[in-house]
């Protein structure tokens, strides 16, 4: 059974990415110009990158969740294995692929590629692009740099494949020792804020966010459902506070400071919000998200940077989070009422929420494409943004870094839409079909192993 509530913080993971890029290439194309003044895209979009954690936590549960009451053995983690990485290799391949050809096409590979963030590397080019499509740690980010993140992913797949051997009973200890060997690899000094090789990868403290999400859907599973509506209002507002505050992006922030700022956040949401579904109170989501919204406007309007002053930031965080606490109680007070004495007012707002929610899940159906797909489509529009920015009539539109906010919307809009649509067509036009054709030769394999 798909969850529609997991799918919807699927596509809410993306759309916090893919504003963190937007947001990213906003401030490139400014200082290209030579403005001097800040991205249009501020408040929580300078942590946009939370929504990786978010996505890694959804693996975790996603991955416990498919295979709780399958039977242990190697027949069993063949299939995952197999599952898993026909989902993930085959798009990764299609927009790696079309990277590489512009790369290949408007720049020298091997020299610093501002735009795409492609740095010049020791090893020869062919040797970087196979790692690169194959998702094999190395030095520098793969040919499209979102693809560090799918390094992590095929790691989490085989190493929990392994667990698959073992009796049902036995994963909580396999899961709690899997963790303990990360920390203990960690404070050996195994790690570090980047993946660089396949020791720095099995002792990322960002495994534990994979964990995290494990540790729930075993929690789920297992029929421990306290307080579910509780659990993901505060959540929502946990995450809130944590992308509002979370400064500068050091080594400690990089790994564990995003783990326990927004992964273990990101566990009791997904434990939230699955609990309030199986239990048909979805509905729980419409005080969530006005609380959520918000909290990110008021924080937004502070205009704070990510070298905001800490004391300032730990201010506008603790006000946001009140605006937001009161508009979720306020949401609950209103809905309690109008549902005593209009009804039938409150039953007309659900076809059209019923249509935001379907809309969320198509998106988080989408997710992986539009992950994949967000930068091509970014760099694309900022080269297109620059060209028409050129020209004098168009420059209060097109040129970043112009006088009044215009150009800076238009930026942000054209971004989001145009990477939603690529996804969308990505998704229905490739991602789909393909899934469906590797799920019909699943058969060969099982017969064949």
């Amino acid at each position: 059974m798909k969850l529609q509530s997991v799918q919807v913080l699927r596509g809410v993971a993306a759309l916090l990415v893919v504003l963190y890029h937007t947001r990213a290439h906003e401030t490139r194309g400014i200082a290209h110009n030579g403005g001097g003044e800040l991205a249009w895209l501020g408040g929580i979009v300078t942590n946009g990158f939370a929504g990786v954690d978010l996505f890694f936590v959804i693996s975790g549960f996603i991955m416990v969740a498919v295979t709780y009451e399958l039977k242990p053995g190697i027949q069993t983690a063949l299939n995952f294995v197999f599952r898993r990485l026909t989902r993930v290799y085959p798009v990764w391949w299609l927009f790696a692929g079309i990277t590489t050809v512009g790369l290949l096409g408007y720049f020298q590979l091997g020299n610093m590629v501002e735009t795409l963030q492609v740095t010049s590397r020791p090893e020869p080019d062919w040797i970087y692009i196979i790692k690169s499509f194959l998702l094999i740690p190395q030095e520098k980010e793969p040919v499209l740099v979102v693809g560090w993140t799918l390094i992590h992913e095929v790691y989490f797949y085989l190493a929990f494949s392994l667990v698959l051997l073992l009796r049902r009973s036995w994963w909580p200890y396999a899961l709690l020792g899997w963790g303990a060997a990360v920390i203990a690899g960690w404070m050996s000094g195994l790690s570090g804020p980047i993946v660089t090789d396949f020791l720095s990868l099995f002792f990322s403290p960002m495994t534990m966010e994979f964990l995290f999400g494990a540790a729930t859907a075993m929690l789920v599973a297992s029929g421990v459902a306290w307080r579910g509506g509780i659990v993901m209002l505060v959540a929502t507002l946990w995450m809130a506070a944590s992308l509002c505050l979370q400064g500068p992006q050091t080594d400690y922030t990089l790994q564990w400071g995003r783990v326990m700022m927004f992964g273990l956040p990101s566990a009791a949401l997904i434990y939230g919000l699955v609990t309030l579904e199986l239990e048909d109170r979805l509905a729980w989501l419409v005080p969530a998200g006005v609380g959520a919204l918000l909290s990110i406007a008021v924080f937004q309007l502070y205009g704070l940077g990510e070298t905001a002053p800490l004391s300032v930031r730990v201010n506008a965080t603790i006000v946001a989070v009140l605006v937001g606490g009161l508009g979720t109680l306020a949401t609950f007070w209103t809905g309690w009422l109008a549902g005593q004495t209009k009804p039938r007012s409150v039953r007309a707002l659900f076809p059209a929420l019923r249509k935001i929610l379907a809309a969320m899940v198509r998106l988080g159906d989408a997710s992986y494409s539009l992950y994949l797909v967000h930068t091509i489509v970014i760099v694309a529009l900022r080269v297109l943004f620059g060209r028409l920015g050129d020209i004098p009539v168009l420059a209060p539109v097109f040129q970043l870094g112009h006088p009044g906010l215009l150009d800076n919307v238009a930026f942000a809009l054209a971004c989001v839409t145009g990477s939603i649509a690529a996804s969308l067509l990505s998704y229905t036009y490739f991602e789909r079909p393909v899934g469906a054709l590797f799920r019909k030769s699943r058969p060969t394999v099982q017969n064949a192993s």
